[in-house]
């Protein structure tokens, strides 16, 4: 469904009609939604599906680096290891927006880079730094398109929700590729290595998502969906997921567990060194 950004406005009568106007576009989507067995899943960009800098800030190890492969841009992005599978699996369960803190037109550079072919973000709603009226910067979901109920967010900073979204968020590790001087952990880059795509984050929350999006979906009446609310299940599949390393977890999952650490760090030591990173040159800007 092709969207647009609507913006409070400071007149109050302007902001009743525009709260008026959302709840009426959400009232749509929603049946629109339940009646495909869709949700409405909320995307960062930066340290969630890419990492991305200007040249300037990068190490010098960094840039010593990238200048000796013949890269002299001013931005390069690495996007984050398995995103194209995340994106193609994840649109088939859920609608997508992007919520960002970067600028519109940053953004939607990075969607771009992340779905050249625009099969994932064409008609998505982007929720832009311009679009932000809190002071300080908070995420929140009063221009969202959905309601609460069936929306999800995955994000890698928490602090920066609103508290009465913090329900709809599933976590995901910060991706970091390029050197920080600031960290006393190595980098990806430095390190020559990358996240794993079969075990990594975007994997796990992968799996998160899709369990999520069945077990709402998983009554036999459809007319109960509309008493379903998506912030239940987030919860009783964190519960189930948690229980899954006790005893009343099955062992199998927890050797299935060891197993992957095994190979996430297995692949960490191999991902890069024989093939380096995949590199795409575009006009001021890089994508790895």
């Amino acid at each position: 469904m092709a969207v647009q950004n609507l913006k409070p406005n400071v007149n109050s009568s302007s902001s009743i009609h525009n709260a008026d106007l959302i709840k009426s576009v959400r009232d749509k989507n929603l049946k629109s939604l339940l009646a495909r067995q869709k949700l409405h899943l909320v995307l960062d960009l930066d340290n969630t599906l890419l990492h991305s800098n200007p040249m300037i800030k990068l190490t010098k190890y960094d840039r010593d680096y990238l200048q000796r492969s013949g890269h002299n841009d001013h931005w390069v992005t690495k996007l984050r290891p398995n995103a194209e599978t995340f994106l193609k699996e994840a649109s088939a369960l859920f609608e997508f927006s992007i919520l960002t803190f970067g600028t519109r037109k940053y953004a939607r550079k990075m969607l771009k880079l992340l779905d050249p072919e625009e099969l994932y973000f064409a008609n998505s709603q982007v929720i832009a730094r311009e679009d932000i009226r809190s002071k300080p910067l908070k995420k929140g979901f009063d221009l969202v398109l959905s309601h609460e109920r069936v929306v999800l967010v995955v994000d890698d900073i928490k602090e920066v929700w609103e508290d009465d979204n913090a329900k709809n968020l599933i976590k995901i590790a910060p991706y970091k590729f390029f050197d920080d001087e600031s960290s006393s952990k190595k980098s990806w880059s430095r390190n020559w290595a990358d996240e794993s795509e079969k075990y990594g984050e975007l994997a796990r929350v992968l799996r998160e998502l899709k369990k999520t999006h069945k077990e709402f979906y998983n009554i036999e009446d459809e007319q109960d969906y509309e008493s379903r609310d998506v912030r239940d299940v987030i919860e009783e599949v964190k519960r189930k997921f948690l229980l899954q390393g006790t005893k009343e977890g099955t062992s199998k999952h927890a050797k299935e567990m060891i197993n992957e650490i095994d190979e996430c760090f297995k692949s960490m030591g191999l991902n890069c060194r024989t093939n380096g990173p995949n590199v795409i040159v575009q006009t001021n800007h890089m994508v790895m």
